[in-house]
């Protein structure tokens, strides 16, 4: 049997700060390390046989850690990177919705799903490039576990593709830091198990 644990990286300073975070390379914090540390502490007993990673480092370090508790090496993969917010890239959440209103209207909309980030990617466009890759570990036969280390958009996208889900579904879907998502693949089929559990990080 196949399973497949999805992860949110851990808290970046952008993150901390309330603002867009996208393709830019924000540190984790403080806290951040300590959600890493007890990250890796919560999955010490799972059969972990490969780690892939987004290549930014407030996931790069989570994944990095989780491989090498493992005796493996994490995998960089560029089709786990986070939605390219574009213009929004460090842009403070009020200030966002002051400037880009429209936008936002849009975003909102039925059309969410299509409507990309200012100068950026649409939701469908991280769907795109991700679902590949999930399709692609989820056909590997193992005895063991994969680990992949993303990011909030792609983490909801990836959520929606395994389970067949309507593509505007991720609008209702929730993420937190360090949060894990865990499906078994039986006859090809994902079969949800736990979806953004952060009990190992709600004390941090």
């Amino acid at each position: 049997m196949n399973r497949i644990l999805i992860l949110r990286h851990v808290e970046s300073e952008a993150n901390r700060d309330g603002v867009g975070l996208g393709r830019a390379d924000s540190a984790p914090t403080e806290r951040g390390l300590r959600q890493l540390r007890a990250t890796v502490d919560a999955l010490a007993a799972e059969p972990v046989v490969r780690v892939l990673s987004s290549p930014l480092s407030r996931a790069r370090l989570l994944a990095e850690a989780i491989a090498e508790s493992h005796g493996l090496a994490a995998e960089s993969r560029d089709e786990l990177l986070e939605l390219d917010v574009g213009e929004l890239e460090g842009v403070a959440w009020p200030v966002v919705r002051e400037r880009y209103a429209d936008f936002l209207e849009s975003w909102r909309g039925p059309e969410s799903v299509r409507t990309p980030m200012p100068g950026g990617e649409s939701m469908l466009d991280v769907l795109t490039r991700a679902a590949p890759l999930f399709d692609q570990v989820a056909a590997e036969p193992s005895a063991g576990a994969a680990v992949l280390v993303s990011h909030n958009f792609v983490v909801k996208m990836l959520a929606v593709h395994a389970l067949q889900m309507p593509h505007d579904a991720w609008r209702r879907l929730d993420t937190g830091l360090a949060g894990v998502s865990a499906f078994r693949v039986a006859d090809g089929l994902p079969i949800l198990e736990r979806f953004n559990d952060c009990a190992h990080v709600a004390e941090i």
